[in-house]
């Protein structure tokens, strides 16, 4: 085993004790560039493992991650986690380096010493990465990234592949292979392995050619998939890796954040089947930026696999209640009202305030709501749903007394938000659960059809409920569309997870 890292001046900077919760440590200190390594110690004999995401900014899924895999409980070795190298890029969402000028170091899986080249990396998160992973050492080095396509069907891409050397670890990369593909439904969209090694200049050769590590680049493809399956992908094979060289000793796949109670919120956000709109990537917006909030796309299969175990709150955004519901099937909705009733938090957006209803055959019946809805005959126009009331527009919202206590709210009680055809509720009457407290009530309506006409206004645009030992929210209209309403979203969050 390698000397005590982590007690180690690294860079320049004093390390920290070794938990994943906390930076170990930062890489280009004092520039755009600074970004945390994290180096976690089994304590006991055992190689030495290194995980880089975030090298391309517009590949986001390797960077969430080596930041769930940073949370993985090590039995022998020692881990070493650098979750996002290019931080500007990832802001950007560029795949290059912002603001370099050479254009020849742009990229900055481009930017390590060559084969027969100098020892030499350039520019500031390469340059310090490069002397951590000499000073480490590392026996295995992965990084991860994303494609455009699938390499399968487009072999200009090497989206959806395992990029390896083949004469050194083709039998483990094999082994990722089947892991990874066992949960690829769709044939074209498989993981197909390249044997010929990393690309000369990137990080991967450099560690194999000079320092003798076994390489893997994991390649996901972030056309047409969600960033839930696509991090999933990445924590299958690299908990295959960690598994076969005995890092760890149970599956970890499923396993995004260190569980409830630590000092990090951990929130879970649906990306799968039904989810649309812009909600996903305002909400991610959202938590990245809020110290102690993390958050970790989840689909079906996470669920299915257990992962709210290790999550404080779920979230469900804008969409469709109904394929939402049907995606989960009987048992992801059985999971999710577990998760609530055994001290979970849920925060449902529009469709995700439809789908915790108990209104609906589908619904998880998590909240005590009723939906105003049904179906009209409009003279000319047909049948149709009452639920629908035209496209997205402003409506005049206002907290209740409760809502600003509950929400921890001081701004003034009445406020405009953005409405798309959110559930109008009222009360079940189901006996078997709790009922809900109005937090915002609308103050306006948007209708289509003449029946709809005065039945929004007074209803509740925010209801809050209890199911066993968790806490639930409803929010019919779109507060994460607006900046000016983020802290009612954080409040709604904060009060499902007692914080």
């Amino acid at each position: 085993m390698k000397p005590c890292l982590a007690a180690a001046l690294i860079l320049g900077c004093l390390a920290l004790p070794c938990v994943a919760e906390q930076p170990t440590g930062y890489l280009a200190t004092g520039t755009d560039w600074r970004t945390p390594y994290y180096i976690i110690e089994s304590g006991q004999p055992g190689p030495v493992v290194m995980i880089v995401g975030g090298m391309h900014g517009n590949e986001p899924a390797g960077y969430r991650a080596a930041e769930q895999i940073r949370h993985w409980p090590i039995s022998r070795g020692v881990l070493v986690v650098v979750p996002a190298l290019n931080v500007p890029g990832l802001e950007a969402s560029t795949r290059s380096m912002p603001g370099i000028e050479n254009e020849d170091h742009r990229n900055a899986n481009r930017n390590f010493p060559k084969t027969d080249a100098p020892d030499v990396a350039f520019t500031p998160p390469c340059i310090d990465l490069w002397e951590l992973t000499k000073w480490v050492r590392p026996d295995w080095c992965v990084d991860l990234h994303e494609g455009y396509d699938f390499h399968i069907s487009n072999p200009d891409s090497v989206g959806s592949s395992v990029i390896h050397f083949a004469e050194d670890t083709g039998e483990l990369a094999a082994a990722c292979l089947e892991a990874v593909n066992a949960t690829v439904i769709d044939l074209d969209r498989r993981l197909v392995p390249l044997g010929r090694g990393s690309v000369n200049g990137s990080w991967l050769r450099a560690c194999h050619d000079r320092l003798g590590a076994d390489t893997f680049c994991f390649e996901t493809t972030y056309k047409d998939q969600p960033i839930s399956t696509r991090t999933r992908q990445h924590r299958v094979m690299t908990n295959e890796v960690l598994r076969a060289i005995g890092m760890i000793e149970t599956d970890c796949a499923d396993h995004v954040a260190p569980g409830p109670g630590a000092d990090t919120t951990h929130v879970g956000l649906f990306d799968g089947d039904g989810t649309s709109g812009r909600g996903i990537d305002e909400l991610t917006a959202l938590l990245d930026t809020v110290p102690g909030w993390e958050v970790s796309h989840i689909g079906v299969a996470d669920i299915l696999g257990g992962v709210l175990d290790r999550l404080d709150v779920a979230v469900f955004p804008g969409g469709s209640g109904s394929k939402q519901a049907r995606a989960l099937g009987e048992d992801g909705r059985r999971r999710v009202r577990d998760f609530v009733s055994g001290g979970g938090g849920y925060v449902g957006v529009c469709a995700g305030a439809y789908l915790c209803s108990a209104h609906y055959s589908w619904s998880l019946g998590i909240l005590d709501a009723a939906v105003y809805t049904g179906a009209i005959e409009v003279p000319g126009e047909g049948t149709k749903q009452l639920w629908y009331r035209g496209g997205s527009t402003m409506v005049d919202v206002e907290l209740t007394d409760a809502g600003r206590r509950a929400l921890g709210m001081e701004r003034q009680t009445a406020f405009q938000c953005r409405y798309h055809n959110g559930p109008i509720i009222s009360p079940h009457g189901d006996p078997a659960i709790p009922d809900y407290r109005v937090l915002a009530r609308f103050r306006s309506e948007n209708w289509r059809y003449q029946a709809q006409e005065g039945t929004m206004v007074g209803t509740p645009a925010i209801a809050a409920g209890e199911l066993g030992a968790g806490r639930v929210v409803a929010i019919s209209p779109h507060p994460e569309s607006l900046p000016e309403l983020h802290d009612l979203v954080l409040g709604a969050l904060a009060w499902t997870t007692r914080r």
